[in-house]
This record gives structure tokens, C-alpha cells and sequence, in this order.
């Protein structure tokens, strides 16, 4: 979504915690942020994708830069 230019970044964020919960992963967050300082961001600007997802007794943590 954010690679076809979403700006609805909470939409994007919802999205993506379905996406994991229909694969009865358990998510934790995901959060679209600029990568200077990690505020919400606004269109075009550099972004991050951050994430935190259990999986089993797993917790897996990464980020995305897009």
C-alpha cells in the first residue's frame, strides 16, 4: 500500500494488523513513521515501518525503511 503512495497511514497500519491476524499471528503493533525522529508522518516523506508480532511463545521485532 504505502509503495502505490498511501497516505492513510493508519488505514495502512489497520491493514496490516488484519493481514497478520488472518495468518493467526498475534500482533502486537505496527507503526508507519518518518525515519528522522519516528513522529506520525505526513505525505512524502521518508518512511519506516515499525512491527512487533507473537508468533507461538516467539516475539519477533523488526523495521522496514520504504
Amino acid at each position: 500500500m504505502l509503495k502505490a503512495s498511501a497516505t492513510d497511514f493508519a488505514d495502512v497500519e489497520a491493514h496490516a494488523m488484519d493481514t497478520l491476524c488472518g495468518r493467526r499471528w498475534k500482533p502486537d503493533y505496527m507503526a508507519v513513521r518518518r525515519r528522522r525522529d519516528l513522529h506520525v508522518p505526513h505525505a512524502c516523506e521518508q518512511l519506516v515501518v515499525l512491527g512487533a508480532v507473537r508468533i507461538g511463545n516467539t516475539r519477533l521485532i523488526d523495521n522496514v525503511k520504504v
